[in-house]
């Protein structure tokens, strides 16, 4: 695999940059994730463009423009010549000065991996989330620190979850750790609109609805309503849309994956190959 590390493609083993970090010793830094369907990036410039609002809001400047970032994406897909290729995008806050303090000096790398494959079960069976009070800091950018998330959902796997729901003290549904959340509820669809980082296969959903003359309702869906809802589901670029049939201790509908969702699913894969 060849990356890209501070000017120079790199292989694996020399992708690497100090432990002074503060990426490492602080988890300030930001990112962005992509996939390709074929040779082909999804919705590349969304991401770039998200990518750059992620750093507004963290107070950092982006060291590579958005033209030069998207023919450095375009140059590994072709490098790394994958069926299908994930892509990370990353810059770091670099080596501090007084290991607080964003450098000057910033780490910018991009990772090229083969795609993942899920299993087929997560979508034609459904997956377990589990609530959680915890709530993300900085929900409107794509930063490098998920510690509380990931201690929160080795927690929840223990309980047969896969991921976490982050839910304020109100019980009101937001987002997942890296997934945005839908329902579904009289034929409406239901997505938050506050408080979460807009995913780009989020906005891809939201096009395909008013495609498809579905009604979206922007709000959180509160944990007291669970067992109302008809259907519910998660969007992500790697794992595209995954089925939820069961929340806490609730069963979602008849606890099978629904048709909505079913057809979001079949509707987004047309979108993704075209």
């Amino acid at each position: 695999m060849k990356h890209y590390l501070n000017d120079s493609w790199v292989s694996e083993e020399d992708l690497k940059i100090s432990a002074l970090d503060i990426a490492i010793l602080r988890g300030f830094g930001i990112f962005d994730f992509l996939r390709t369907y074929g040779k082909k990036p999804f919705r590349l410039d969304e991401h770039i463009d998200r990518f750059f609002r992620s750093a507004k809001v963290m107070g950092i400047t982006p060291v590579k423009s958005k033209k030069e970032i998207e023919d450095l994406v375009n140059e590994g897909i072709k490098l790394n010549n994958f069926d299908n290729t994930q892509i990370k995008i990353v810059q770091t806050g670099g080596v501090s000065p007084d290991g607080f303090t964003p450098s000057t000096n910033p780490n910018f790398f991009i990772l090229f991996q083969k795609a993942a494959l899920y299993p087929s079960e997560i979508y034609n069976k459904g997956i377990k989330l589990i609530t959680s009070s915890l709530l993300r800091q900085i929900p409107q950018a794509k930063t490098t620190n998920y510690a509380a998330s990931i201690a929160e959902v080795q927690k929840a796997q223990k309980q047969g979850a896969k991921d976490i729901l982050h839910t304020d003290e109100k019980g009101n549904i937001y987002e997942a750790t890296r997934s945005n959340f839908f329902a579904v509820k009289d034929g409406k669809l239901i997505t938050a609109q506050e408080g979460i980082l807009f995913g780009i296969t989020r906005n891809a959903i939201l096009e395909l609805a008013k495609k498809m003359k579905i009604p979206v309702d922007f709000r959180t869906v509160n944990k007291s309503e669970l067992s109302t809802i008809d259907e519910a589901f998660i969007s992500n670029s790697s794992q595209e849309i995954a089925p939820v049939v069961v929340i806490d201790n609730t069963t979602i509908g008849d606890g099978k994956v629904g048709p909505l969702t079913k057809k979001f699913i079949n509707e987004l894969q047309r979108m993704a190959i075209r």
